[in-house]
């Protein structure tokens, strides 16, 4: 069963360095909800879980009401806030981005700019993420990473890109409507 995972792992991270532009190094947007889940539900090293999927060098990010979020959960959140302390770079948001949600929301913008991979458990936050073209998505299923298979609206995005890549210019049509049209007298002067 590993092995289809990680199959199926590198073919979603493959679809989105061919589509999408995302390559390694990654840049891992992690939210409070599963740095949490990691370290406290699954009890895990977050890290070597994170590099078995996505490779060795990965750059943690955090958005700065993460860091709030966890901080308010007290005693609860401790082990989550100090592993975004130690490993991850902060990410100044707005002030309208008051909430962690937000805040992802925010810096992934309407096509992922920024080319993140988001790590999340919150399924609310999930689901708003796969509406973004070329947003990977990382989550714990249980205790098991998985990377979320490309959504709709990143194959849908990629098909576009492609017809529009795929399409003649004014110049290239001409030219071959006249490599058509003299096909077509050699062909009636052979027959």
């Amino acid at each position: 069963m590993r092995v289809l995972r990680a199959k199926a792992a590198r073919k979603a991270l493959h679809f989105y360095k061919v589509t999408h532009g995302i390559r390694d190094p990654y840049t891992l947007l992690v939210d409070g909800t599963f740095v949490h889940h990691a370290l406290v539900g699954v009890k895990t090293n977050l890290a070597s879980r994170v590099e078995k999927v996505l490779g060795r060098d990965v750059r943690y990010a955090v958005p700065g009401p993460v860091l709030d979020d966890l901080r308010n959960r007290g005693e609860a959140g401790a082990a989550a806030l100090e592993f975004c302390r130690r490993r991850c770079r902060v990410i100044a948001t707005p002030r309208a981005c008051d909430t962690a949600a937000k805040a992802v929301l925010h810096l992934v913008g309407e096509a992922n700019g920024q080319k993140f991979v988001v790590a999340t458990h919150d399924r609310a936050l999930q689901t708003a993420l796969r509406r973004v073209p070329g947003a990977p998505l990382l989550y714990f299923s249980g205790t098991v990473l998985n990377v979320d298979e490309p959504s709709r609206a990143s194959r849908s995005a990629a098909a576009r890109h492609e017809r529009v890549q795929g399409r003649l210019t004014d110049d290239e049509f001409r030219v071959a409507r006249a490599i058509r049209a003299q096909d077509r007298v050699s062909s009636n002067v052979v027959a």
